[in-house]
């Protein structure tokens, strides 16, 4: 039928879906609040169907119910078996089993070897009885394993008695021991090389502690080296982190002995406590260096390009050295990789800067130091190198012993330990009664959020804390330098040492001259201008 307006159109049949969507609506609102209520209910419910079982009605259940039944009887008697088997070949026994085949092939009259080939042939037998099986293949992998060590270590004592015939009278390096890519021998090997290779030998010292950084057993090396050929200059870098007057003190000291020259190689790490020293830019240290290097290279008109080697503790800056001079060039990139972490260089790298200079960069190495070999020599030795950023973090044992030295140096100086105060707005320490490290690691947690459960302070993640503030420039420290008596002339100071000796000032004179230093900060007179410090 049609509708009053159009008579002839037949009636809808559609009608309203409110209902059907209230309903929909309802349930998935039903839904949502049964996984709200069962989130927050405690008790733990597992996510796996639970499995219906066989049904009663079903007519073999009986049946089905016996082979599930003896096939875990079964497996558990195979498990007992091959335990039984790996214990009896583990202590060398035999088997019953085996002891019954062993009678019947004996009395067929087969022959003792041939059993036992029979027997390692069923011990081989993975199916039968891998555990022996694995423990054969092992047995083979060590013997082969030792009899390839053995030939190793011969030629080891081969090596070790032509390399002691030629370097008779050199130096033992310690490398870093626990380096993923070479042992301490590969490291000594490459500085050696380094050595042999370099016309010209830059040892960089980290400007806050030179004499930590610096050994004299090298320094005899490179003298000694090519019967005195070689020519070795002392970099003073991240001369940013101490103050005018004590760069002036360790440029005075250390010219003394070698040609000096200060450099910063790179930037300041954020929030670092920074000295500006007005013209020891980045820029113009480098300069420097590179001009020094360029003269000594034209003025011995070699036909081959002069090579300079960069060597020194890990992570005082030999790379940044290498990037500050090649950035000259106009280079994109860095020639080197750097890090905040010791251990980046690992291998020996040569960076060739044009046809008559090219320099070598080799990965750090923790020189020698003097200690009687004690347990407390050793924990104050690891301390130092961790205060030298010699050690990566991650191989820091304990890093407790480093913030107690360093502590005890800070306190020496006037003012210092009210600046470590204000790095993290503490109090002054509690020094009477207790442990002043411990108190202050305590409250270094408690600013910095170090602190395990129940809020206890985590002393270590405090101190590793301190050690990477120390390692960034954040906390000011510097050694000084020592005052010595200057010698009436470089003829009257004499050592039984070797040719290192007190206020060598003619060789410096000799090398600053072939280098060209007068006027580049090389007399040691006027050239470090009071700086202001930037916070």
């Amino acid at each position: 039928m049609g509708g009053i307006n159009k008579p002839g159109k037949p009636k809808s049949k559609r009608v309203s879906v409110r209902l059907r969507h209230s309903i929909q609506k309802a349930s998935a609102a039903k839904q949502k609040k049964d996984r709200k209520l069962g989130k927050k209910n405690p008790e733990w419910r597992s996510k796996l169907k639970k499995d219906p079982g066989i049904p009663n009605l079903f007519p073999y259940k009986d049946k089905i119910l016996a082979e599930i039944e003896e096939g875990r009887r079964k497996k558990v008697e195979d498990a007992e078996k091959r335990r039984a088997d790996a214990k009896a070949t583990k202590t060398g026994e035999k088997t019953g089993e085996q002891m019954d085949r062993e009678v019947e092939l004996r009395m067929e009259g087969v022959e003792e070897e041939e059993i036992l080939d029979e027997e390692m042939d069923e011990d081989i037998d993975e199916d039968a009885n891998p555990m022996a099986a694995l423990l054969a293949s092992a047995r083979a992998a060590a013997q082969q394993y030792e009899d390839e060590l053995e030939s190793g270590d011969e030629m080891d004592e081969d090596d070790e008695s032509e390399s002691d015939e030629d370097d008779e009278g050199g130096v033992e390096l310690s490398g870093m021991p626990t380096r993923k890519d070479g042992s301490r021998k590969a490291f000594d090997k490459v500085f050696k090389q380094v050595v042999d290779q370099a016309d010209v030998v830059l040892y960089v010292l980290d400007a806050r502690d030179p004499e930590g950084t610096r050994s004299k057993e090298v320094e005899r090396m490179v003298m000694a080296a090519a019967s005195g050929g070689k020519r070795l200059i002392l970099i003073l870098n991240k001369i940013d982190l101490i103050p005018a007057a004590v760069l002036k003190s360790w440029l005075i000291h250390l010219r003394r002995y070698f040609p000096t020259l200060p450099l910063r190689a790179s930037g300041p790490a954020p929030n670092a406590h920074t000295f500006n020293h007005k013209e020891l830019t980045v820029q113009n240290t480098s300069a420097t260096l590179f001009k020094a290097l360029k003269s000594f290279a034209a003025a011995k008109q070699l036909k081959r390009a002069v090579t300079v080697g960069v060597i020194g503790y890990p992570n005082v800056g030999k790379s940044s050295v290498i990037n500050a001079l090649t950035s000259r060039l106009g280079g994109a990139g860095a020639a080197c990789p750097v890090g905040a972490e010791a251990g980046v260089t690992t291998s020996l790298r040569e960076v060739k800067i044009d046809s008559k200079l090219k320099l070598l960069d080799s990965p750090g190495i923790v020189f020698p130091s003097t200690g009687d070999g004690s347990r407390a020599s050793k924990k104050e030795e690891q301390a130092r190198l961790v205060l030298l950023n010699a050690v990566p973090p991650k191989m820091i044992e304990d890093p407790v012993p480093a913030v107690t030295l360093l502590l005890k140096r800070l306190s020496r100086a006037e003012g210092m330990m009210n600046k470590l105060m204000d790095v993290y707005s503490l109090p002054p320490l509690m020094t009477s009664n207790g442990d002043p490290t411990t108190d202050f690691l305590v409250q270094v947690a408690r600013k910095r959020g170090r602190l395990g459960k129940g809020g206890v302070p985590n002393i270590a993640s405090a101190a590793t804390t301190v050690i990477t503030d120390w390692r960034d420039g954040r906390i000011q420290g510097w050694m000084d330098a020592p005052v010595l008596a200057i010698a009436p002339d470089a003829t009257a100071a004499t050592s039984n040492d070797g040719p290192v000796v007190g206020d060598q000032k003619e060789i410096v004179t000799e090398w600053a001259a072939e280098f060209k230093l007068e006027g580049l900060w090389g007399n040691g007179k006027d050239e470090v201008e009071v700086g202001t410090m930037q916070e």
